[in-house]
């Protein structure tokens, strides 16, 4: 049986946005109405003439998202309404996104995923008498870091380095470590 849109869990770091110097991971989940990764394969074909069919090679990823929400009064709300006052450029729109499975449950926590990534306000309104809603474009602004996401008292936690030995064989990093707060899922 398949799996239900709520077993993935996006998360935007909104404590680093905007000139800020303090994580604050907050799940990207409550009002949002639409979040569908594109990773946007970036890839290069080649055909020599002595060739019936092309090769390709895939040579990086492009990923973006548009995070549609309908207008909520939380914290998040907070700052996508200050993102659409200051409208931020520069090092003050870059940020960090991180993804995981509910199904990825490893000792602790979660396989996840970090990824730099430069956050702009898009579009804010709405029909006449519809929900209020405001959309945010992610674009990938760097490497993707493999890691685990852990929560603890509504704190989410990212540890970079790998959470299992199949993740062991393709990836060496050291560890590092991020935290914040407000998960939903504990």
């Amino acid at each position: 049986m398949a799996n239900d849109r709520t077993n993935m869990v996006s998360l935007l770091d909104f404590g680093k946005w905007m000139g800020g110097t303090t994580s604050n991971i907050l799940e990207l989940g409550d009002g949002v109405t639409e979040l569908t990764e594109d990773w946007g394969p970036d890839m290069a074909e080649t055909q020599y003439v002595n060739m019936k069919t092309k090769s390709n090679t895939l040579n990086g990823y492009s990923f973006s998202t548009t995070v549609e929400r309908q207008h909520m009064s939380d914290e998040a709300q907070e700052f996508i309404d200050t993102s659409f006052r200051k409208f931020p450029t520069g090092p003050d729109a870059e940020t960090f996104y991180y993804r995981f499975y509910k199904t990825d449950a490893v000792a602790g926590g979660y396989k996840a995923i970090k990824l730099p990534v430069v956050a702009a306000p898009s579009s804010t309104g709405g029909g006449g008498g519809e929900t209020l809603v405001s959309s945010l474009q992610l674009t990938g602004n760097g490497a993707v870091v493999d890691g685990t996401i852990t929560i603890t008292d509504g704190t989410y936690t990212f540890s970079e380095g790998t959470a299992d030995a199949e993740s062991a064989a393709f990836s060496a990093r050291s560890k590092t470590t991020e935290t914040t707060n407000k998960s939903n899922l504990s």
